[in-house]
């Protein structure tokens, strides 16, 4: 599949990547989880995202990346203002993904003020951020992210710390109209050279599956998401090897929306975010 740099860091990672939150549901099983990382990595796919509160998600990875933890860009998440509770965290990932290290730890979803009311202090030296620092002067992790599903503006705060290598964020051609991150965040992020992992480029999960997955919307959704300047990567939550296998293709066989397909697309996305509404959260 293309690869692509993740912003300043040196490393080329597949444009498509593997979001594992699905991974770790109770009524998966390992057999699934350890066919589906070994067949994406023999396919190019080597960034691959969890994060602690995805059920058995960083046990299930740990195994089946036994003999295989190089070939990929590891990474997972911090939901905490204390400094001491991010470290135990990032320690805590660390064993059950059976790693000494990870290549990037985001704080998830920077953007509730209900996990962190108070931004000043998550990024603070002895809050999230400090944790974060401190985790990569100790060699524990490689680089510092950070995530956003709502209030967008928020985000450009944390990059005003020159700290953030890696930014994820909502990224589909419908909540283009609804969180506008490639108008508010993306000009910043492109500024800084700062690596842009689009996620929930199905529009997130609805009943075991996502809400664009008609052929029409899902090769659509790719194809506008790789086509979004600074866009490195795109996740897609995987339960199977059959969706593994239709993302491939994809990757494999993308092309830019050339402009009448744009406007379509457009068109359709403005009608489907009208019915949507701001379903993560507020905007601003």
């Amino acid at each position: 599949i293309p690869t692509r740099r993740l912003g300043k860091i040196n490393f080329q990672a597949g444009i498509l990547g593997i979001g594992a939150q699905y991974l770790g549901d109770l009524d998966a099983a390992q057999s699934t989880v350890d066919r589906v990382i070994a067949e994406a990595i023999d396919n190019g796919v080597n960034y691959i995202d969890t994060a602690p509160p995805y059920n058995v998600s960083e046990e299930r990875l740990g195994r089946a990346l036994k003999g295989k933890r190089d070939k990929v860009f590891l990474v997972s998440k911090v939901e905490t203002n204390a400094k001491g509770d991010a470290l135990y965290q990032i320690h805590d990932s660390l064993r059950k993904l059976q790693t000494d290290h990870l290549d990037c730890v985001h704080i998830h979803n920077l953007s509730r003020h209900d996990r962190y009311p108070k931004l000043e202090q998550a990024l603070a030296m002895d809050g999230t951020l400090g944790a974060l620092i401190e985790a990569k002067k100790q060699g524990l992790i490689r680089h510092i992210g950070c995530t956003s599903h709502q209030r967008p503006a928020r985000v450009l705060t944390a990059f005003e710390t020159g700290e953030f290598e890696l930014f994820m964020c909502t990224i589909n051609f419908v909540e283009r109209h609804i969180y506008a991150y490639e108008e508010k965040v993306l000009p910043e992020a492109r500024k800084r050279n700062i690596g842009v992992i689009a996620m929930k480029v199905l529009g997130g999960p609805v009943q075991k599956g996502a809400r664009l997955t008609s052929p029409e919307d899902y090769s659509a959704t790719l194809r506008y998401t790789w086509g979004v300047a600074g866009v490195s990567v795109a996740i897609i939550g995987l339960r199977t090897s059959e969706e593994l296998r239709q993302a491939l293709a994809a990757a494999r066989a993308f092309k830019p929306l050339d402009r009448a397909e744009m406007a379509a697309v457009t068109e359709r996305g403005k009608k489907l975010a009208a019915e949507w509404g701001p379903l993560r959260g507020p905007v601003t």
